[in-house]
């Protein structure tokens, strides 16, 4: 795959999630694949988001829609593969076993139509049972590739850099959220993590009852939750916070 190093350190070396992902674009381009979508195949509690196909996406827009509105994820093959194999792999290899007269692959015929003829599948494994999917597409194959043999060279460059889009497209939403909190409502979930009441925590913070209150609803205001708990249990499996019980000398650095 060509350049791959180059594109490899643009990646990681990313500011933001969306120079990540058009570092990534720009490299699949290079090899014709114009249609690129970073999907969270399921929920992913650690980030505090739920399944979304297109979380970050150059998928053409009438074709989200289109396969939202008619629920096109309950039967996609690609989709479906992703779910089962931990091995990148080209959409040709799923739909050549599908029957034409059956749904899934008159969804992969729509969406042939629709500007996504040929791509590559990647599956991604984060947290627990938590799984992204990376759909790399092309309008078409080109007449000088009909009838060559798959290039699996590719297909390992283009997952190499699958796993760094998406370890640093975590590390900045994480990122992200965590500049969100203050300091001081950083520290506030901090101490009740380790299971400071309000008034310990004001003491320690050298603040008044009601303003450690204050900032804990501000707190929950911005986690989307309703209670202590929620939040500090939001906090923590979004690495927001890291209670002292179960830092290691490496997460503490």
């Amino acid at each position: 795959m060509k350049h791959l190093e180059r594109y490899i350190e643009r990646i990681v070396s990313s500011q933001t999630t969306q120079e990540a992902f058009d570092h990534f674009c720009d490299a699949m381009s290079q090899h014709g694949y114009d249609r690129i979508a970073y999907s969270l195949v399921n929920d992913h509690p650690s980030l505090g988001l739920s399944s979304q196909h297109g979380l970050a996406t150059i998928y053409p827009e009438d074709w989200m829609k289109h396969y939202a509105a008619r629920k096109f994820s309950l039967i996609d093959p690609v989709t479906r593969q992703v779910l089962t194999s931990r091995t990148p792999f080209f959409w040709s290899d799923v739909t050549a076993k599908l029957d034409r007269l059956l749904p899934p692959r008159q969804m992969m015929d729509q969406a042939a139509d629709a500007g996504l003829g040929d791509g590559i599948g990647i599956s991604l494994r984060g947290d627990g049972p938590e799984l992204v999917g990376v759909g790399i597409a092309r309008s078409s194959l080109p007449t000088s590739e009909q009838n060559k043999p798959q290039d699996y060279n590719l297909l390992g460059g283009a997952y190499l850099l699958s796993t760094c889009l998406h370890a640093t497209y975590r590390d900045l939403y994480i990122k992200s959220a965590r500049a969100a909190l203050s300091t001081r409502q950083h520290d506030i979930l901090s101490w009740a993590a380790e299971g400071k009441t309000d008034e310990q925590i004001g003491f320690i913070l050298n603040i008044t009852v009601d303003t450690v209150r204050f900032h804990w609803k501000k707190i929950f205001k911005k986690s989307a939750v309703n209670s202590r708990t929620y939040a500090i249990a939001n906090a923590i499996r979004r690495q927001l916070i890291v209670p002292v019980s179960i830092r290691t000398p490496y997460r503490n650095r």
